[in-house]
């Protein structure tokens, strides 16, 4: 059965659930049934890993923001891609999110701007 991330809201508290059924439909009704708190988001969770996250020894940019645009909708939209490999420059950056992402449906045409968070040196 899939897995599940939910998303529900009460006043200025937010919840975040992660439940297994076998439908959105299902996982919308149990809480509407059983819970005061509004549903605000179900996603379905597509990947998972067990694996142990790797040491933090800082060895990368901190964040890479850039915006990334496609020309034919008139579309722009920013993306932030968190510690960037330190060997990866802004051409190889721009040249995977071209590849890999989308806007509004779209392809990436360009990336507008690049902009690397440098790690903090010792």
């Amino acid at each position: 059965m899939p897995n599940y991330r939910v998303q529900l809201k009460q006043g200025s508290r937010t919840v975040i659930a992660h439940v297994e059924a076998s439908s959105p439909s299902s996982v919308l009704a149990l809480y509407e049934e059983l819970s005061t708190m509004k549903v605000t988001e179900i996603l379905q969770i597509v990947y998972q890993s067990d694996a142990l996250p790797p040491l933090d020894d800082l060895a990368y940019h901190s964040v890479w923001k850039g915006i990334i645009r496609n020309e034919a909708l008139g579309t722009s939209r920013q993306v932030l891609i968190p510690h960037v490999k330190l060997s990866k420059n802004s051409n190889e950056v721009s040249a995977s999110i071209r590849t890999h992402l989308q806007v509004n449906g779209a392809k990436v045409d360009s990336v507008i701007t690049s902009l690397f968070k440098s790690p903090v040196s010792s």
